[in-house]
């Protein structure tokens, strides 16, 4: 477990910090996947076909697009910010070579991707 603490701090470290402003768009449905979001504090929509009245999230630290970057998809969902709303964000050849860079890294984003999927079951394509 310390490992995964350790690895944790390593990425989230290596993340740029980006404020954006409410109504923004990090990325909408559809669109390729060039960035890996990590959520810190605000409320965000997540708008799918499959739920198109959105999930509106405030809660706590989330990565968004791992599965789509890690997979070379296309974002399954959008993602807006409905007020100001901090994040740090991953260029995505940057995110692939922190993945080879920390052993514990391939385990740390599995999880943080199954995290993600357990909280948003109904964006999450079947």
């Amino acid at each position: 477990m310390d490992q995964m603490i350790e690895t944790e701090r390593k990425v989230l470290a290596s993340g740029i910090e980006i404020n954006y402003l409410a109504n923004e768009f990090l990325f909408r449905q559809g669109q390729k996947a060039e960035f890996v979001f990590y959520f810190q504090g605000g409320e965000i929509s997540l708008k799918s076909f499959n739920a198109p009245e959105g999930i509106i999230y405030q809660a706590c630290p989330i990565f968004l697009g791992i599965s789509e970057v890690m997979e070379g998809k296309k974002h399954t969902f959008s993602a807006e910010t409905i007020q100001t709303s901090k994040f740090l964000v991953f260029e995505k050849n940057y995110f692939l070579m922190l993945m080879q860079e920390f052993d514990f890294a391939p385990s740390y984003f599995e999880q943080k991707s199954k995290e993600f999927e357990s909280i948003f079951t109904e964006l999450v394509p079947h």
